[in-house]
């Protein structure tokens, strides 16, 4: 079985090298039966989401139907398995995958999501609890290291402010009316602003900075109205300094799935965040993300 993330970049490596339309791509996945809608796909090969295996797979074919169709030599997409390798037919389109030590580990697993459990019979033990948890801490270090190493390739933080972003974060205040947004990189210890538009938004220490906490989990964060949140209005950039009062923000990953940062929207009054106001700010969050990643 092929790792997701894996998956996932095998896909937009393909669409890049075949320099393929996405329009071209949905339409392609969509004949197929495919049940995710265009914005899901979008943010797929955008790497910003992570589909259910059918559609990843579905999206894989569809590819390869249009490598195959415009004659081109780039390297097909992967399938999630051999099975599903073989049913397609596309094997020799599929280059094997050897994941160099020295670029980006596909397979890695994003800080925060690791979880252990209890073999079921065994009762309660100090000495294996301590013993777990003290390995648990050195995983989670790990990550922490790989993330923010992860941080550090990219060059952002040593690029300051940058007009792609600065475009991004511009459209994203005007279409939402918020009096702020911004792009935030997550190091070890800080929030480093690397684009904002609006008044709210700086350098932080890490353990008071919003953004740190959506970096937490592969999800959309949202606070309609901070100060009537309890889990919020006692924060100290809601409670004095800004007085936040709304916010929303969704990560920003690198290619092997790391969260590195955010793009996130501020406003001092109170808002009603729907459904549909997510995706679009996943959309925008997908502008970024290619942004980085090419």
């Amino acid at each position: 079985m092929l790792d997701d993330y894996v998956q996932q970049w095998s896909a937009i490596q393909s669409v890049r090298a075949a320099d393929m339309a996405f329009d071209d791509v949905f339409m392609t996945y969509f004949s197929l039966t495919g049940e995710a809608d265009e914005l899901d796909v979008e943010g797929y090969l955008a790497g910003l989401v992570v589909l259910p295996t059918v559609e990843r797979n579905l999206v894989a074919h569809a590819i390869n139907e249009l490598l195959d169709h415009t004659g081109s030599t780039a390297d097909g997409a992967h399938y999630s398995d051999e099975d599903a390798t073989c049913a397609s037919g596309y094997r020799d389109y599929l280059r094997t995958l050897t994941l160099s030590p020295d670029g980006y580990d596909f397979s890695a697993p994003p800080v925060g999501d690791h979880s252990t459990s209890t073999p079921a019979g065994t009762g309660p033990d100090t000495s294996l609890d301590s013993a777990r948890g003290d390995e648990e801490n050195a995983d989670l270090d790990e990550a922490e290291f790989r993330r923010c190493e992860a941080l550090h390739e990219t060059g952002l933080l040593e690029t300051g402010a940058e007009e792609r972003f600065d475009r991004i974060t511009r459209q994203a205040r005007e279409h939402f009316g918020v009096s702020s947004a911004s792009i935030a990189l997550i190091t070890r210890d800080r929030q480093v602003i690397k684009s904002v538009v609006g008044p709210i938004g700086q350098d932080l220490p890490r353990d008071v900075a919003l953004c740190a906490r959506t970096i937490e989990k592969n999800r959309t964060l949202v606070i309609p109205d901070a100060s009537a949140d309890p889990g919020w209005r006692d924060h100290p950039l809601v409670a004095a300094g800004p007085r936040i009062r709304f916010y929303a923000g969704h990560p920003l990953c690198t290619a092997g799935g790391w969260r590195i940062g955010t793009l996130c929207l501020i406003d001092d009054r109170p808002r009603i965040f729907t459904e549909d106001d997510e995706r679009m700010l996943r959309r925008f969050t997908a502008q970024v993300q290619l942004e980085l990643w090419v």
